[in-house]
């Protein structure tokens, strides 16, 4: 669903994301907290009593969640990204691999799915593309799905914020936040990025965890 572009202020809506983002990135990293990415927005989206659907918190377009072969495809697309990694240890970083689970993997797929991918998900993709999209618009198709320069510009963000907890080679995960920004607009819901958000980093430390 594309949302409503308001001519009349053009820049309100990236503004007050862009404000909100340089209020919310010191205050998780200072307080080692991620889920105020989900709190600060939610926070400011009720007080503004605006409609939660339009930022993604919507359970009624299950419809538009996708069927077998769209979610196959996605599975598809995270066993590249895997094989990515693990091309890039074993040829450029000689490391060997020898698949190891993580200690309490169902665990660590909770934390991972309520604790990281559901709050970035709803900052990143929910409010702030969506915000993103009020000010640019959405007038590209993208594999059927109508997007704008509100999905890169986040993503972009997304990964530039990632830069604090890892260094420079966090920008990496630009790749998967253009994915997750698609998701988001082909499903009209961040349920499913926050799904494939959270397998990718679970698949992501399984092949840490692996290599030697």
């Amino acid at each position: 669903m594309a949302v409503k572009h308001d001519p009349s202020r053009p820049l309100a809506p990236s503004l007050e994301a862009l404000a909100l983002l340089a209020l919310t990135l010191p205050l998780a990293l200072w307080l080692h907290e991620p889920s105020l990415w989900f709190l600060v927005p939610f926070a400011l989206i009720t007080l503004r009593r605006r409609d939660y659907a339009d930022y993604g918190l919507d359970l009624s377009q299950r419809r538009r969640w996708g069927g077998l072969w769209f979610h196959l495809l996605n599975l598809a697309l995270l066993a590249l990204y895997a094989a990515g990694h693990l091309l890039f240890a074993r040829w450029w970083l000689g490391s060997r691999f020898a698949l190891t689970a993580p200690q309490s993997p169902h665990m660590l797929l909770f934390s991972q799915l309520l604790g990281v991918a559901l709050p970035e998900e709803f900052f990143f993709r929910g409010y702030l593309q969506s915000q993103l999209n009020r000010t640019l618009g959405q007038r590209t198709g993208v594999l059927g799905v109508r997007c704008g320069l509100g999905l890169p510009l986040a993503a972009l963000l997304f990964a530039l914020c990632h830069i604090p907890l890892g260094g420079p080679a966090q920008v990496i995960v630009i790749f998967p936040g253009l994915w997750y920004g698609w998701l988001r607009e082909r499903t009209d819901s961040v349920v499913i990025p926050t799904v494939y958000h959270a397998l990718s980093n679970v698949l992501l430390k399984t092949i840490l965890v692996s290599l030697s």
